[in-house]
């Protein structure tokens, strides 16, 4: 049992737990994502932070439907 926040394993914020596992960064922001993180994964196996990342990594942008003339 941890003398600091008398858990085992140690919560997060103390000091004596185990750093965060790192499981890859966004291919579009370089952001690291951790263990735990919610995170985008696209076919060829890129990870992304947001959706809003992924979208931008493959210029996506909204349109909006209007009358053809």
């Amino acid at each position: 049992m941890c003398d600091i926040c008398h858990r085992n394993p140690c919560l997060p914020r103390c000091p004596n737990a185990d750093p965060p596992v790192e499981i890859g960064e966004c291919a579009n922001c370089n952001e690291y994502l951790l263990e735990g993180d919610a995170y985008y994964e696209d076919y060829a196996g890129n990870l992304f932070c947001s959706e809003e990342c992924a979208l931008t990594y493959y210029q996506i942008k909204e349109k909006r439907g209007g009358i053809l003339h």
